[in-house]
């Protein structure tokens, strides 16, 4: 079992698709750098960190963490109960993933992204051509955020404040855009999902705090797409 014919081409059309996307996570990218250095982070950390992390949410945490005095166990619960919608992501991409070898599909699988899954879930077909056009969007967001982190740290030197530049507001942004291209081509009552997770993340920062709004916005969404999906969802 090898690479389907269509691999390369599906490939390039997950890069060229995810091209309007890379620019938005480019920039908080930047800004994820920024922080970075402002919290004394070195530059082979922030290097490795966007290598092998390769999570803007959890990266941007970390960020937040690495100054304080809270333990390395305590940043690490707190990454990974960011990084829980993973198990989320990753169960919808199963399907896009089985015709590869092992080892490819675990390949694949590390490049998977927030903005990346949505073109992918937004584009799937019924053949393989879906695992690579996710794949394909992965490699240009993993060297647009490289770079991006990088020039961030270089530059966090000269730049104080983010926020003056409106770079904050990049991430939010991305998010906002990608639930619209998701939510654009749904037949399953988007506007429930959304309302669902919109409440559960606000009752849970209002209670909680911390990642849990994340978590929480994430089980009740997909709860609510589960309850009222429908097979005519999925389209050739």
């Amino acid at each position: 079992m090898g690479l389907p014919d269509n691999f390369l081409i599906a490939v390039r059309k997950g890069i060229m698709l995810n091209l309007p996307v890379v620019t938005s996570v480019v920039a908080y990218g930047f800004v994820c750098g920024v922080l970075s250095r402002q919290v004394d982070m070195a530059f082979w950390q922030v290097a490795a960190l966007s290598g092998l992390m390769f999570s803007g949410t959890a990266q941007l945490l970390l960020a937040g963490l690495w100054a304080t005095e809270v333990s390395i166990a305590a940043a690490l619960v707190s990454v990974l109960a960011i990084s829980l919608r993973y198990l989320l992501i990753a169960a919808t991409c199963a399907p896009l993933l089985k015709s590869y070898p092992t080892a490819v599909r675990y390949f694949m699988a590390s490049f998977i992204t927030d903005e990346n899954w949505a073109v992918a879930m937004a584009h799937r077909d019924r053949d393989t051509i879906g695992g690579a056009l996710m794949f394909g969007g992965g490699l240009t967001l993993w060297v647009g955020w490289m770079m991006a982190t990088l020039s961030g740290w270089y530059f966090g030197a000269i730049i104080s404040d983010p926020s003056r530049y409106g770079l904050d507001f990049a991430f939010t942004a991305v998010f906002l855009s990608l639930v619209i291209i998701m939510a654009k081509g749904s037949k399953n009552h988007p506007l429930v999902t959304i309302t669902c997770a919109t409440i559960a993340a606000l009752l849970a920062d209002r209670f909680f705090g911390g990642s849990w709004p994340i978590i929480s916005a994430g089980v009740a969404g997909a709860s609510a797409a589960a309850l009222t999906y429908k097979e005519t969802e999925i389209s050739s």
